[in-house]
């Protein structure tokens, strides 16, 4: 380290002869030597695999035009990390739009590349014919010549689970729905579900109840303080409706929330 500055120097002015001696043509200008510092790397998934590869996934709701960069910097932090091992990369998409991004770097001195696959494409099979009720929801992001008939039977498929597990699944299912903008149809057909299911504590009903309730008081009592706000997004369902009954005698949006 104490020779650094020293060779830097002699090298800084030695730099044409340097340059004639790596055949490189006549120096145009010094550029900056600082880079920014790289953001942290949060891999979506890194898992060894049972050849002892590494697999590294991203997921993808839009087509990142510097995706191609980000993997390459995802790879060489886990190459250094595991040597040895052959890294497989794959970014698998989930948007909506065609897919677009680039998927490899060529440049005279490096060639790199990794895997893209559009969710799309996958049959719907794949995720239906699955023996783990949460992988079946995933065929709904499929292309589907009949997305209704997908959403029905990932529905029956889970008629056996327990009531808890069964509304957390409906909230995947309605949150995928509304990334293929099929939220109407599955919801028409979550309401006509072939077996009975109470969802008022579902995330997605108790959200819908919050929403209108906020409506009503905005209705009755103009801008509504950021605490009522945080109140209503943690509230259940029974104390939404409690508030909700209080608002037509309420003098003010306090006797709304008053214990």
């Amino acid at each position: 380290m104490k020779y650094d500055n020293l060779l830097k120097t002699i090298f800084y002015d030695a730099m044409p002869s340097v340059l004639r001696g790596l055949h490189c043509a006549p120096l145009e200008e010094y550029l900056s030597v600082e880079f920014p510092a790289r953001p942290k790397l949060v891999a979506d998934v890194v898992a060894r695999l049972a050849d002892g590869k590494i697999l590294h996934i991203e997921f993808q709701l839009t087509n990142d035009p510097r995706m191609h960069w980000r993997c390459y910097y995802y790879f060489g932090a886990i190459q250094e990390q595991w040597e040895d091992a052959e890294v497989l990369q794959v970014v698998i998409y989930l948007g909506n739009g065609p897919l677009t991004m680039q998927r490899e770097i060529e440049r005279p001195r490096l060639k790199y590349s990794y895997d893209i696959l559009d969710i799309k494409d996958f049959d719907p099979k794949t995720f239906l014919e699955s023996g783990s009720d949460s992988e079946r929801v995933l065929a709904v992001l499929c292309a589907s010549e009949d997305p209704r008939d997908t959403i029905r039977r990932v529905l029956a498929s889970w008629k056996h689970l327990p009531q808890k597990e069964l509304l957390e699944n409906i909230d995947r299912l309605k949150t995928l729905s509304q990334l293929r903008g099929i939220e109407i149809i599955a919801s028409e057909e979550i309401e006509h579900m072939p077996f009975e299911l109470d969802i008022s504590e579902s995330i997605f009903f108790k959200e819908g109840e919050a929403k209108l309730l906020t409506r009503q008081l905005e209705n009755r009592f103009g801008e509504i303080p950021d605490s009522i706000r945080q109140r209503l997004a943690q509230a259940s369902t029974s104390q939404i409706e409690a508030w909700a009954f209080r608002i037509p005698d309420a003098r003010n949006i306090n006797e709304v929330f008053a214990d």
